[in-house]
């Protein structure tokens, strides 16, 4: 392994962060980039809070954490004490990541470097997860609101990883309670964020509950009887100097020191000038009446502003008042700006299109050119955090003091202008005598006070100068809440997750404070494929419910195409009642629900994988995914608009391809049409299924000849040509064709109306390194992966991937040893002969000839006819768990727990790995039980499949409670982890038909 020092940080810095190799575009840290790094290395060990101004720089936060995780590679896996998972969190919803960004800067560097100080840096955090040359050394993700079968960002325990994400998708998964993740995967995502792992906590004034729960639980961590490696820290980060409390509880502090002051680049930034005047806008009437008013004179302001070369900025509260300003600028400023309309309420698809577009223009560091057209940003508080928006004027609607800095912040950041200009606007209403502001309270009418009361600059330095102290300057400051306290109850409650007891304290309230009103949120996902009449014969004839669901897992939703959205805003929407104001703030309400969830409205589909089903708004449940048909509407230029009735374009097949990087394509003409726009010319005619009249052979030869067509006669979007390539591979690889067979709906006049049926493709292989794969243990669907494996190569490959992610993360050997052991005979119970069946698609004959048990079936996940098929032949009793079988085979196996092994451990491990067993497993009747067979080592194992292992008095609960007692509630979910993503690894590599890559037996 090359040598590292700290002394080689700032070529590391300049290496990644320089235009050119040329000396004169050499970018070195500043100061305090230098010093943190140095400190950090010497004492194995962050500050409780980097007290950093914007714009010096704090994401750089990043570059020091993957470089002393780099200098820690040196060591022994159980000596290291940097953590492996560095996670940013904000309380903000941006729409543009500065951190993300970063990160996908210095994991491109380090990818691609091929020597000098990157190709060290890369090779020690290669080294850390034991990857080849050619893999990327360092994941990236963003936590987004989760959904059933996608946890893209949880592949490895093993592997350096970025993560930006917000206090709930954060703190709720912390906390075993993953908003829109299944339970089977809650144990996964808590194993994961609470072990080696360094909480980035940034904007800490926002997020004041948040940091007390975190306190609390690093006091619990220490509560456990065994020691894993213990890389777990939080670091508090904020650019409101003074807004957190850490160092009034004695905990070491980071600032800027003179060195900083005297660094010209931060001079510059530090005493940038910022003068801003102010305005009351006087507004009256309804609520439409007042946004109108108030948006009005925000153009006002903003149109004069504009100029060549310049970038404007407006911003404002609320998601309504946004739009409304949007379109008000839009019509005003005809043909004269390019104005776009920033939010946080955006599908992650629409915002990465939306940023590719908007960056250049507005991020710092830019040149300015008079002659570029003018732009015009509408935002809500999404850019106060993250963003690296350099606007040369800002007109923004008054806010508390903190708020109003960060949104200053973003006003001549880097200090590159002479002439930076602000307008701070105030609606009347707001200063009325009892007015309290939904999201600021009385810190509005506080801060807006003292800002009249002189000329103000909100250059850092000087406001910093300027500001009042005590009990006035905490007035202008957004209410801090305050968690409940955090007993060990709690955990024992949290730490059940299938099933969770019926008593689950709310995880909100450890979140946002017990003050703060609450706003459960739901993800949103549009299909074109859905019609609201499919939804609604659905909810009572079982065959229209097939189709639905064979239309929906033909192309699982996942994160990336998804909106949040709270949950009463969501309801109001599909019952088509007044839309009530959002604000970009996570965990807050700006009014509160009335209604007692009233029945009727229009119907959506409550995502659940297996267990989806149709709903009315009344239904709706917190964290939950919906999909809804594309004519639904609810978008506008990719921001959330209820009012909106045009059509909102279908994602999941682009969306589908860039997470898991499985091609998919659905030929359903509502679908393709979103597509067409991509393409010149026009499409060829897609195959269509025609019933009883075409063999399968015949479907599949007129698909071939179709996607031949296609490759020859368009010219598509970057995607669409990846996925269209990707599908037209031949022999083993070639796709799954599922066929979407017709229904027929009753109509409105009560005559039968038909849906034709399409086809959909579905790759067999994940065939694109940069999707995260889709290879879960969350369901059923697990088994089919589309590449027929037997059981002997899957438990080798499980086993070979648990012993190497477990000594990679520095477990003790005895530990190590029944990790592996677990992962060994994981899946021992699908030897039951019903399960054998299932597996060769129903076929009694062909599992009855097979040389060898299977452990995965061709049939892919996604074609769930074929699916139910296949459990309809193979006898297999419905909700039966193989991996209980696991346990009752290994329990009739002794000495496979000679020496060093704790069998506790290993029957856990075995028994939750599909997340079940925490703490009871599933009672299932198995009415006609069968004997199950087991080779262990040249020695037959038996026991019947009527083990009973369901009972109370099996021990099952018994065994889970004493792992917790004894590895802690984050520890025992790390082991788990540890031997799922092992699974989920071994069955990606089986799909990529890589199998025999680690020499496993």
């Amino acid at each position: 392994m090359a040598e590292l020092s700290p002394d080689d940080f700032a070529a590391y810095f300049a290496a990644i962060h320089s235009a050119t190799p040329d000396p004169s575009d050499r970018v070195t840290p500043f100061p305090w980039q230098e010093r943190l790094l140095a400190e950090v290395a010497r004492d194995e060990a962050w500050p409780a809070l980097l007290d950093l101004p914007t714009g010096t720089g704090k994401t750089a936060a990043i570059d020091v954490a993957l470089f002393h995780l780099a200098l820690d590679a040196a060591l022994p896996p159980a000596q290291r004490k940097a953590p492996r998972r560095i996670v940013m969190v904000v309380d903000r919803r941006t729409v543009v990541d500065q951190a993300f960004e970063r990160a996908t800067k210095i994991a491109g560097a380090l990818t691609s470097a091929r020597d000098g100080i990157l190709r060290t840096v890369a090779d020690r955090l290669r080294g850390l997860a034991g990857l080849r040359e050619n893999e990327v050394p360092l994941a990236l993700a963003q936590l987004r609101g989760g959904m059933p079968r996608d946890d893209a960002w949880a592949r490895r325990p093993d592997q350096p990883l970025v993560a930006v994400s917000t206090v709930d998708q954060v703190g709720s998964r912390l906390l075993f309670r993953g908003y829109g993740v299944s339970d089977a995967m809650r144990p996964i995502h808590a194993g994961l964020l609470g072990n080696d792992a360094l909480l980035l906590l940034d904007e800490v004034h926002l997020s004041q509950p948040f940091r007390d729960t975190l306190l609390a639980l690093r006091r619990y961590r220490n509560w456990a009887t065994r020691t894993l490696p213990d890389r777990w820290q939080v670091v508090e980060m904020s650019a409101t100097p003074g807004s957190t409390s850490a160092a009034s509880d004695g905990q070491r502090v980071f600032g800027l020191n003179e060195d900083d002051h005297r660094d010209e680049r931060l001079a510059r930034r530090l005493g940038a000038e910022k003068l801003v005047t102010l305005g009351e806008v006087k507004v009256s009437g309804g609520d439409d009446a007042r946004r109108a008013a108030f948006a009005e004179a925000c153009a006002d302001h903003a149109l004069r502003f504009v100029a060549p070369g310049r970038a404007v900025g407006v911003i404002v509260n609320r998601v309504a008042t946004a739009r409304k300003a949007a379109a008000v600028i839009r019509k005003r400023a005809g043909d004269s700006a390019d104005i776009f309309l920033v939010t946080g309420r955006m599908r992650p698809l629409d915002r990465d299109d939306l940023d590719v577009r908007i960056s250049p223009r507005v991020r710092s560091g830019r040149e300015r050119h008079t002659t570029s057209r003018p732009v015009i940003i509408v935002a809500t508080q999404c850019i106060e955090a993250g963003a690296d928006f350099d606007l040369d004027a800002i007109v923004t609607e008054c806010a508390s003091i903190d708020a109003l800095r960060q949104r200053f912040g973003r006003l001549n950041r880097i200090g590159a202008i002479k002439d930076a200009r602000g307008v701070v606007l105030v609606r009347s209403d707001a200063l009325a005598k009892d007015h309290v502001d939904p999201v600021y309270g009385k810190a509005l009418a506080e801060t807006w006070k003292w800002l009249s009361e002189a000329a103000r600059d909100f250059g850092i330095q000087t406001l910093e100068a300027a500001l009042p102290e005590g009990e006035r300057l905490a007035a202008m400051h957004t209410q801090k809440g305050r968690a409940p306290v955090m007993l060990p109850a709690h955990l024992d409650a949290w730490v059940q997750t299938r099933p969770s007891p019926a008593i689950d304290p709310d995880v909100a309230l450890w979140l946002h404070g017990i003050e703060q009103e609450q706003t459960p949120e739901v993800q949103v996902v549009w299909r074109a494929d859905v019609t609201e009449a499919l939804l609604a014969q659905a909810t009572g004839d079982e065959a229209a419910h097939e189709v639905l669901l064979k239309r929906v897992e033909a192309c699982a939703p996942v994160g990336i195409e998804a909106i949040s959205v709270p949950i009463h805003a969501v309801r109001a929407w599909l019952q088509g009642g007044a839309a009530p104001d959002l604000a970009d703030v996570e965990g807050r309400a700006l009014r509160e629900e009335h209604d007692a969830k009233p029945r009727g409205g229009r119907l959506a589909l409550l995502w659940k994988g297996d267990e989806s089903r149709v709903i009315e708004p009344g239904d709706l449940c917190a964290g939950g995914t919906i999909v809804v048909p594309s004519a639904y509407g609810g978008l506008a230029g990719g921001t959330w608009d209820p009012s909106s009735q045009e059509p909102v374009s279908d994602l999941g097949d682009r969306a589908r391809w860039q997470q898991t990087g499985r091609p998919t394509l659905r030929l359903h003409p509502a679908v393709t049409q979103w597509h067409a726009d991509a393409t010149a010319p026009a499409w060829p005619e897609a195959p269509v299924p025609v019933v009883d009249e075409r063999s399968d052979a015949e479907d599949r030869a007129a698909m071939d000849a179709w996607l031949s067509e296609m490759s020859a006669a368009t010219t598509a979007a970057p995607w669409l040509g990846q996925v269209l390539k990707a599908l037209a591979v031949k022999g083993k690889r070639r796709p799954a064709l599922v066929r979407l067979d017709g229904v027929e709906l009753a109509g409105e006049d009560k005559e039968p109306q038909v849906e034709a049926g399409y086809f959909a493709l579905v790759g067999r292989f994940r065939a694109r390194d940069e999707g995260a794969g889709d290879a879960t243990t969350e369901d059923d669907g697990a088994s089919y992966t589309g590449v027929e494996m037997t059981l002997r190569e899957h438990l080798g490959g499980v086993a070979s991937w648990a012993r190497r992610f477990a000594e990679q993360c520095g477990l003790p050997p005895d530990v190590a040893r029944a990790v592996e052991l677990a992962a060994r005979w994981h899946d021992a119970g699908k030897v039951d002969p019903r399960f054998q069946r299932m597996l060769h698609g129903g076929s009694e004959l062909r599992a009855a000839v097979a040389p060898e048990p299977l452990a995965k079936s061709a049939l892919v996940a996604a074609d769930r006819a074929a699916r139910a098929n296949a459990f309809k032949r193979s006898g297999y009793p419905r909700g039966a768990r193989h991996e209980l079988a696991s346990v009752a085979l290994l329990q009739g196996c002794a000495r496979l727990f000679d020496g060093d092994v704790e069998r506790d451990l290993v029957l856990h491990l075995t028994a939750s790995h599909h997340g079940w067993c925490r703490p009871f497993a599933p009672v299932v009747a198995d009415d006609e039980p069968v004997e199950l067979t087991l080779d262990v080592e040249g020695a037959p194992v038996r026991v019947s499949s009527d083990h009973g292992l369901a009972r109370l008095d099996t021990g099952i609960a018994e065994r889970f409670w004493r792992l917790v007692q004894r590895y802690g509630w984050f520890g025992l979910a790390w082991l788990e982890a540890i031997l799922r993503l092992a699974d989920h690894r071994r069955s990606e590599e089986e799909q990529r038909g890589e199998v025999g890559a680690r020499g496993e037996k």
